[in-house]
């Protein structure tokens, strides 16, 4: 298998996470990064033990020797980086949210295919061992059919207007930054249309985004309710309530366990896992779809990126 180099454009914490976790999978590298500031892409070289630092991303994308792109900028910036990104026919691997609206996703997703190239958004959660057992417990027939799902994540952000996770110039808020997670994990999971959703949030009380959102949303056969806060450090959770048993499924960064219980509230199975980095299970993937000469993944196909998309069309605009 191919050894397949990355470029990262944007030097913030996120990329220090993924430099991190390629170290840790085969065939993967990070061979060059580029921010805005050559001191911030200097430093940050510096400290991964990347070879290349660029303050140009046109010039990374013209000069340095790569396959793909992992994008870690925010999430006001990640259009054009991506269209960026297959201008010189790089692979793309975009942080999530990948972008802010239906209409761009479907765009994006169309210049993939037009160019033939990868692009997935980098929903890491979605490839974890705890997520993968979920999914087999669920399509296996253990807990029966799907009846409702509720998902609780949130952190206190401090509510600073000058942080990013409340600047709407870089599209900040509840949402785009953490909803995205259980949006598109509750999805990938039940595996259904999504038919209809609604939701409230409310605002920041200075700079007007959303600092908390609670949304349900109505699958073919099931329902989710979901809520993400950046106001508090909730107890974060999901559970999937089935016709015979439920699954308790935390977040978890470098560890979990899973929890199956059957249609009397015993528990049934566990399934515990550590891990380094999270990270990896997402960049194996894409090693893994690019060397087989795929432009999209099954785990996290474009469909997921535009689904939970036109979540934020509805709840934070419709």
């Amino acid at each position: 298998m191919k050894t397949i180099r990355f470029g990262i454009i944007g030097a913030g914490n996120i990329a220090n996470k993924f430099c991190e976790a390629a170290k840790l999978t085969e065939n993967a590298e990070v061979t060059a990064v580029a921010s805005k500031s050559m001191e911030r892409a200097q430093a940050f070289a510096e400290r991964n033990g990347v070879p290349s630092a660029y303050d140009s991303y046109e010039d990374m994308l013209k000069n340095a020797d790569i396959d793909a792109v992992y994008i870690a900028t925010t999430h006001n910036f990640h259009m054009e980086n991506i269209r960026l990104c297959f201008e010189y026919n790089k692979h793309v691997l975009c942080e999530k949210a990948m972008v802010l609206t239906a209409e761009d996703a479907r765009e994006v997703f169309r210049l993939a295919k037009e160019k033939n190239l990868f692009c997935m958004e980098a929903m890491w959660s979605n490839f974890l061992p705890q997520t993968k057992q979920a999914k087999e417990w669920i399509t296996s027939g253990a807990i029966g059919e799907i009846q409702a799902v509720s998902a609780v994540i949130g952190f206190n952000g401090g509510g600073n207007p000058e942080s990013r996770l409340y600047n709407p110039d870089l599209a900040g808020g509840a949402m785009y930054d953490i909803g995205v997670y259980p949006a598109e994990i509750v999805s990938y999971l039940v595996g259904e249309p999504i038919e209809d959703c609604i939701g409230v949030w409310r605002p920041h009380p200075v700079t007007g985004v959303d600092e908390r959102a609670t949304f349900i949303v109505r699958y073919t056969t099931c329902d989710a309710a979901i809520q993400c806060l950046l106001t508090s450090n909730a107890r974060e959770y999901m559970i999937i309530n089935g016709s015979k048993g439920c699954i308790e499924l935390p977040w978890g960064s470098s560890g979990y366990t899973v929890k199956r219980y059957d249609g009397r509230r015993q528990l049934a199975e566990t399934y515990e896992e550590r891990f380094p980095n999270g990270f990896v299970y997402e960049i194996e993937e894409v090693v893994r779809c690019i060397n087989e000469g795929k432009i999209t993944s099954d785990v996290m196909p474009p469909e997921a990126t535009i689904r939970c998309a036109e979540l934020y069309d509805k709840i934070l605009r419709g």
